[in-house]
């Protein structure tokens, strides 16, 4: 018998361990991140390549390629106007607890469950701004309250009031 010894291969670094992560980034190709939706630079990318590599004695229907093209840049369209229209929303209710400064509020705190009667709290804005969710809130006295709760504004506060909670 001879003594022969094998000498061990190198691996490759697959991409199922994680322990090559920080390797396979430095490779050609590894670079990417992962995303969870794709754009229209990525539809594109996925329609040239389609028709770069069609048969050409059988082509793809054109007319369905387009009808894609035209639906997502509908959808696209469609995603930037909401975060448009979310954005606008936020700045009018801002502006709406802004005109609220300084003003004499009344702000609904609940509902008697016995009677159904609207509880509420009265005073004057002293100051507006946002909770830590980014919603507008104003503040009477030590307490903030959502401008979506005031259900009625005077400009000066009735003689000799003081901040009050109804029943």
């Amino acid at each position: 018998m001879s003594d022969t010894t094998i000498a061990a291969t190198p691996t490759l670094p697959t991409a199922s361990d994680p322990a090559n992560a920080a390797l396979l980034k430095t490779l050609p190709g590894f670079d990417r991140t992962v995303k969870k939706s794709l754009d229209q630079q990525d539809f594109l990318k996925l329609l040239s390549t389609q028709l770069a590599n069609q048969d050409p004695l059988a082509p793809s229907n054109d007319l369905n390629s387009i009808s894609q093209m035209a639906s997502f840049s509908s959808a696209a369209s469609m995603s930037d106007m909401v975060t448009s229209l979310k954005a606008f929303i936020v700045s009018q209710d801002f502006a709406s607890a802004q005109a609220m400064l300084g003003k004499y509020v009344t702000v609904k705190t609940g509902t008697d469950a016995t009677t159904g009667a609207i509880q509420s709290f009265s005073g004057t804005v002293s100051n507006v701004g946002y909770d830590t969710n980014g919603v507008s809130i104003i503040q009477i006295g030590d307490q903030t309250y959502s401008p979506a709760d005031v259900i009625g504004i005077q400009l000066n506060a009735p003689a000799a009031a003081t901040p009050t909670t109804g029943g």
